[in-house]
């Protein structure tokens, strides 16, 4: 059984990419991928795309929000903006509502995902850019990476 929607190794290329803020945005990516498998409202875009599709989609969101995280944890900004020009930029024909319902899912991973964090000890938005075991604990404890 493969609970891994969007693989790990999208977040990597080599040993030295294995750093906490690529494992945040792959947990997020993955968090993503269940909002809008879940979704009554995107039920016509998951019709339209394949599964490998919108894990592009979620992986490029996810990617796309790193900047922004970097703002809001040196307090540039409030906040994390999950902004409607990322998805834009991956569906530049997309409508106004579809690009709407999946901003509202990827904020309900958002929140989800912080929930989550807020209670675990490894602070990967804090120590961001430290290398991680988590990765290649993946292959150990049998989770899918590819």
């Amino acid at each position: 059984m493969n609970f891994d929607k969007v693989y790990a190794e999208n977040f990597y290329k080599d040993d030295g990419d294995k750093i906490k803020q690529n494992w945040f945005l792959y947990e997020y990516s993955n968090i993503l991928f269940s909002k809008i498998a879940e979704s009554k409202e995107l039920a016509n875009y998951r019709k339209k795309h394949k599964e490998e599709h919108i894990s592009a989609f979620c992986v490029y969101f996810s990617k796309r929000l790193r900047q922004s995280i970097f703002n809001a944890y040196a307090e540039k900004t409030k906040g994390v903006v999950i902004d409607a020009r990322y998805v834009y930029e991956f569906y530049p024909d997309n409508s106004r509502t579809q690009t709407q319902r999946l901003l509202e899912a990827a904020m309900e991973a958002w929140e989800e995902h912080l929930f989550v964090c807020s209670s675990c000890p490894t602070l990967c938005i804090q120590d961001g850019f430290e290398l991680t075991e988590m990765f290649d604990n993946l292959e150990k404890t049998g989770w899918p990476t590819v």
